[in-house]
């Protein structure tokens, strides 16, 4: 996830560049002949209380400098056992070139670049959250092809998520299977990575309505997460979710139910009860009895993810109102009117308020509001 426009103390501008904002798909450029593969470069260092800190949202950084040439063609590396990286790269025209959270296995961050030009970089070692304190270990080496090929499925998978986001499915579909067969080449057909990608391509179909194409597509991706990170890794709940909502929204309501629930149990050991991916688990389950009709289950789920939302993320977050509009929606099934329009109000207004007027979840709650 990369983080928007910030100011770094001692005078970078870090412009935010975010991939899935390039204008067109560019596989990372080769080495040139020209340029010599350089010597890795290994940097240590440590996060905390004595670190600059980003003044806008609050995490530690650290800064590491290197003589670059133009045409090179690096891989920059930011790993830590402690907390999850962030990483940047600010060019001598102290504008930021490229940014990364986690790109590789874990929480670690992984930047494949070409340099436009011949001078001194800046590596901004940062972790994602703020207060985040540890050791780091940073890598600057050159790029192999395996490096340049797997930044290129990055790229077709950020492009994709763009696309999707516009609800241009048929054209996301091609690059996100580009970019499922690199990484099956370069990683194996069993790694993480790959279930990502299959997860990913399964949206789109699902999106499209095409659920056949969907659903062997997300089992395979949960498969593969079971087997390689553990049968109780956040990531298999996030793919038992994920192929819970498709059963759910074909109707399959008897194999939904067991899925939303282990993803529930491995979300509330794995992260702690009071964690907002708890609160959308908890949501999902509810919505489901919610279409069963199942009120008594779905209201006490609904209100605890609501609570939930507003502990960890604030009463003006959109999280929080998508709870109150999924509560409100409950009240009006079960007939009680004077429950629903405050809540279908209070979410209407964090909507305008976070979102602007012309948003789509404006419109939902319009009509919710409407009914």
């Amino acid at each position: 996830m990369a983080k928007s426009l910030k100011h770094l103390a001692g005078g970078f501008l870090l412009l935010g560049l975010h991939f899935s904002a390039l204008p067109a798909l560019a596989t990372p450029t080769q080495v040139a002949q020209s340029v010599s593969s350089r010597t890795p470069q290994t940097f240590t260092g440590r996060l905390d209380s004595n670190s600059a800190v980003l003044e806008d949202d609050g995490s530690y950084y650290e800064t590491h400098t290197f003589e670059g040439q133009e045409g090179e063609t690096l891989t920059i590396t930011l790993s830590s056992e402690d907390f999850d990286t962030y990483l940047l790269l600010v060019a001598p025209t102290a504008e930021t070139i490229a940014q990364n959270d986690d790109s590789t296995d874990g929480t670690n961050s992984q930047i494949v670049v070409t340099l436009p030009a011949t001078g001194t970089y800046t590596v901004i070692a940062n972790s994602y959250e703020a207060g985040a304190t540890g050791n780091y270990s940073l890598e600057i080496r050159t790029a192999t092809e395996r490096d340049q090929a797997l930044a290129t499925a990055d790229e077709l998978n950020q492009q994709a998520m763009t696309l999707d986001s516009e609800g241009r499915y048929t054209e996301a579909v091609p690059l996100a299977k580009r970019a499922l067969a690199i990484r099956e080449e370069q990683l194996g057909e069993n790694h993480p990575d790959v279930a990502t990608s299959l997860n990913g391509l399964a949206y789109l179909y699902q999106a499209m309505g095409n659920y056949t194409e969907a659903e062997p597509l997300f089992q395979r991706s949960l498969a593969i997460r079971e087997q390689a990170l553990g049968s109780n890794h956040p990531d298999v709940a996030t793919s038992l979710n994920n192929l819970a909502l498709l059963y759910r929204t074909i109707g399959k309501y008897s194999e939904a139910l067991p899925l939303y629930q282990r993803s529930l149990t491995i979300r509330e050991q794995a992260l702690g009860r009071n964690h907002p991916d708890v609160a959308n688990s908890l949501n999902n389950l509810a919505e489901l009895y919610d279409s069963m009709r199942n009120y008594s289950e779905a209201l006490p789920l609904f209100q605890r993810s609501l609570t939930i939302y507003e502990r960890a993320l604030g009463s003006d977050h959109p999280d929080f109102a998508n709870s109150l509009y999924n509560l409100a929606g409950l009240y009006q099934n079960m007939g009680n009117y004077s429950e629903a329009l405050p809540l279908y109000q209070r979410s209407l207004t964090i909507y305008e308020q976070a979102l602007g007027s012309d948003h789509p979840h404006v419109a939902t709650s319009l009509h919710g509001l409407a009914n």
